[in-house]
């Protein structure tokens, strides 16, 4: 690990010892050469060795001596353990290192980035981000999760590596995994190293960044499909196999003495660069864009508490004081405050036992009054008595809020029982909208009455500017009868009305008020108010429930539509990719109904059950194309990946709740009723029903679809097919239905998908497995397949062309120089024959299909091609594109 060049490392150092170490640092600063003016060095972090960043960089370098010759620049491959002495010491004034590495450098020494590269993969996608992949040999089967590392031999490339550990180390700390728990960490120091460990069984798992793997595969290294990726992450865009977050991708960064105007230069030369240049960086290079954040970076190395934020671990009193300065002194005068709080209740509750007191010595007052009291006991009983009648009326608006269903039922039915009241007049609920002309009030609802005074009360420009005002001051208001001057309210004879706010809560907002107006002489009591603010409350807690319900009911409806969406768009996305596939699962959904059908189910399980065949093969997705369209016979290893997809369809529709029912059918869907299916071994009634239904249409598609490995097969045999596996694989009463409903099944008239190529892309994303490993051109086994498959109707021209004399070349300068003589000769074919099929057969002998006219007009085999010189000679021989020569040819094949 890059070690800080001052250190605060849980021991404090005296003052000189300080002050003697940076006295030091001046002098080795002092006397350090600096690079001479016309000399720029830039380090480069010497990831896989120093021979390749030499080899990989070099184009770089060149571009930027061509396009710079004021400037000679130089490569400096630079080891994780190297870089901080050659900053230190001014041997480099670039660094191209990875993104801890260059925070670490931000930190300390001031360095500033002008540069992030972007790589672009074999498939065109251009990035700018990269992370860490944590994997394991995939037949490795106690290694599946993060937490199986625990005990295990674990290999990454350096304590500074970003990629190749720290990434990985932060999601396992997120899991509580510390490394301590390993059996042992090693680092390699490269990650080339750390992959081979692995693939050789000297490390269990291993860390690395993203791309290594996907690189080795193309030099050769390795094969991906022999390891597992632990927490494998798909995003959308980034295309390496992936463990961890994403952070930014390495920078070019400059030093502090160097000048702005050479780091412009170098940066504007950077983003002109041509792609091809990077070619050897990655699978094929995207060049240089601006300087992206690395803040993500920083805030992993401060939660790892790694350099430079390795001092969080060892904080002294000290250090915590001065960091956390302002927080103690907020912390101190929180509890000065409190103090003062607390002798301020203490002076409070003196007072109130003075006050209770002097209350004591009242009530003694009071009962030498209470006989001049009595006189108003009547009074007081009538107020009582037409108190008690608003509780009634207030108890049964209660119950309706209770029983109520619907919230304008609600609040309409509540405005007529408070009209039934002999003292109140009318009732009714405003509400202020915003419209594009302004605010307004609207009537929600109101009680019975006649028209003249729903318009009188409820238009009266006067009434509603109240109104208005009332909510927008979310207050109580009582109007008097002075505030009723309109001219239509006269005949009413009202005394008072009170604007009761409904609120969803104490402390919210109103948006409409209740109106409730009386004719009583003495106008509202203030109990009688306070009982009507109560139920106001009341119903503005209720209506708000209603409305939060309404929301609720359309967050649902939303919720499972975007579920389906997000399923069907899943099923769409493997359509896309398998073209198969995607008439299978529509397929085996129709058979699975008529058989259902004929068997009678219920119309709600026969629903359930063509969902569920829709989605039956759903967990493909995790399939790669190497497995999914293999065209031959599946090894061990793939077909326990193939068998994958039931768990993983079933694992991602049952996170689901509304899917969890589908999501069971469908796992079941390869069981067999002896037992010998997957993924659980079921036997006979274990195995559900419908999942019993589906196996049937499933394999009955199977049969009678073209596979790329094998024909499909008619109709009558797959049925027999399927009556002699009755009993043991599948149902004798769903086999006897099949056979029902499907025995007159028109194939022909069906849309028949098939797992060969209907398309350019398609035909060379198939070929893939027909490249030859040396030129890049297709091989024997495409011509034989390609024949066999009667793709040769696209056929125009044919012709071979024999090398003679290779073997004997081959003796006389070796197999490396026979090979490249084959790859140029390859090369040179590509080129002069643009748009044709080129395939190497027999080891030295090529196949040209539909070549251009006149391809070697003016041209010698021997003279213009690389054969010249060599003292091999060609032959060519054409065959003649029907059954024939085609026939012909596939003799001279064997």
């Amino acid at each position: 690990m890059l070690k800080r060049f001052c250190v605060h490392a849980g021991h404090q150092l005296s003052r000189f010892y300080l002050l003697a170490i940076l006295l030091c640092s001046l002098i080795s600063a002092s006397f350090a050469l600096p690079a001479q003016a016309d000399t720029v060095r830039i380090g480069v972090l010497s990831l896989r060795g120093d021979d390749k960043a030499m080899a990989t960089w070099q184009g770089m370098l060149d571009h930027l001596n061509q396009q710079l010759p004021e400037h000679e620049f130089q490569l400096v491959p630079l080891g994780f353990d190297q870089i901080n002495l050659a900053i230190r010491q001014r041997n480099v004034d670039f660094i191209i290192a990875n993104s801890s590495i260059f925070v670490y450098l931000e930190k300390l020494y001031g360095a500033n980035a002008i540069a992030t590269l972007y790589t672009r993969t074999p498939d065109g996608i251009a990035v700018n981000h990269f992370g860490g992949v944590i994997f394991s040999r995939v037949d490795n089967s106690q290694l599946r999760q993060l937490n199986d590392l625990k005990g295990k031999r674990v290999a990454a490339v350096d304590e500074t590596s970003f990629g190749g550990w720290q990434t990985g180390l932060r999601e396992l700390q997120r899991q509580g995994i510390a490394p301590g728990s390993f059996r042992s960490l090693t680092f390699l120091h490269t990650h080339d190293a750390v992959a081979l460990a692995v693939l050789r069984g000297e490390a269990d798992a291993g860390f690395v960044r993203t791309g290594t793997l996907e690189q080795m595969e193309l030099e050769g290294s390795l094969q991906q499909s022999d390891f597992f990726v632990l927490s494998e992450r798909h995003l959308s865009g980034f295309p390496y196999r992936l463990s961890t977050t994403l952070y930014p991708e390495w920078p070019m960064a400059k030093l502090p003495h160097i000048s702005d105007s050479l780091a412009l230069s170098v940066a504007m030369t950077l983003f002109t660069q041509p792609e091809h240049l990077l070619n050897q960086h990655s699978p094929d290079g995207a060049g240089w864009g601006l300087p992206q954040n690395y803040q993500p970076v920083h805030e992993l190395l401060r939660e790892l508490k790694l350099e430079p934020y390795a001092y969080l671990n060892n904080l002294t009193l000290a250090d915590t004081l001065r960091h956390y300065a302002l927080y103690v002194l907020l912390v101190l005068l929180a509890s000065i405050t409190g103090l003062a709080v607390l002798a301020y209740v203490i002076h409070i509750n003196r007072r109130l036992q003075i006050q209770q007191h002097a209350l004591g010595e009242l009530n003694n007052v009071l009962e030498a009054r209470v006989s001049e009291r009595t006189s108003q006991i009547e009074g007081l009983l009538d107020r009582e008595q037409y108190l008690r009648s608003i509780v009634q009326t207030v108890a049964d608006v209660n119950q309706i809020i209770i029983t109520s269903t619907h919230r304008l039922e609600m609040l309409k039915s509540a405005c007529d029982r408070l009209v039934s009241h002999p003292e109140y007049r009318f009732a009714w609920v405003a509400m202020l909208r915003t419209t594009e002309q302004g605010k307004c009030i609207e009537r929600l609802v109101s009680s019975y009455g006649s028209t003249e005074q729903l318009v009188a009360l409820t238009q009266a420009p006067e009434v509603l500017a109240q109104i208005q005002h009332a909510i927008e001051s979310n207050s109580l208001t009582r109007l008097s009868p002075e505030q009723f001057s309109d001219q239509n309210l006269s005949s009413l004879a009202l005394t008072s009305a009170v604007l009761l706010p409904l609120r969803s809560d104490a402390f919210s907002s109103a948006d409409s008020m209740l109106c409730v107006y009386t004719h009583r002489p003495e106008g509202f009591d203030e109990d009688e108010i306070g009982m009507l603010d109560q139920l106001a409350g009341d119903l503005g807690f209720a209506m708000h429930a209603f409305i939060h319900r309404e929301e609720s009911e359309q967050a649902e409806v939303s919720r499972i539509r975007n579920y389906e969406e997000t399923i069907q768009a899943m099923v769409d996305m493997i359509e896309k990719r398998d073209t198969y596939t995607a008439g299978h699962t529509r397929r085996v959904a129709q058979y699975a109904e008529l058989i259902a059908r004929k068997m009678q189910l219920p119309e709600e399980q026969v629903q359930q059950l063509v969902k569920a065949s829709t989605l039956h093969d759903i967990g493909k997705i995790i399939i790669p194309d190497a497995v999914l369209l293999k065209p031959g016979s599946l090894t061990p290893l793939e077909y326990e990946l193939i068998k994958q997809h039931v768990t993983v369809g079933y694992e991602t529709l049952s996170a689901i709740k509304m899917y969890r029912d589908l999501a069971e059918l469908m796992r079941h869907h390869h069981e067999r009723l002896d037992g010998s299916g997957y993924p659980q071994g079921l036997r006979n009634g274990d195995i559900p029903l419908p999942a019993r239904i589906m196996a049937v249409a499933d394999s009955f598609d199977a049969m009678t679809s073209n596979r790329i490995y094998k024909p499909r097969k008619s109709v009558d045999n797959a049925l027999q097919e399927l009556q002699q596996l009755a009993g043991s694989h599948y149902d004798p009463e769903v086999v006897d239905a099949a056979v029902a409903v499907l025995k007159d099944l028109d194939l022909e008239n069906l849309y028949q998908a098939e797992q060969l190529p209907d398309s350019d892309l398609e035909r060379q994303r198939f070929a893939y497995f027909f490249n030859d490993q040396l030129t890049g051109l297709y091989n024997a086994e495409y011509l034989r397949f390609m024949l066999q498959r009667d793709m040769h109707v696209h056929f125009q021209s044919l012709q071979i062309l024999l090398l003679q004399g290779f073997a004997e070349f081959n003796h006389r300068h070796g197999w490396h120089a026979g090979n490249q003589l084959l790859k140029d000769f390859a090369q040179w074919l590509e080129k002069r024959c643009s748009g044709a099929m080129l395939f190497r057969v027999m080891g030295d002998d090529f196949v040209v299909i539909n070549a251009p006219d006149g391809w070697l007009d003016g041209c010698n085999l021997l003279t213009d091609s690389p054969l010249q010189g060599t003292a091999v000679g060609v032959q060519q021989q054409r065959f003649s594109c029907d059954p024939a020569g085609l026939a012909a040819l596939q003799d001279f094949l064997k």
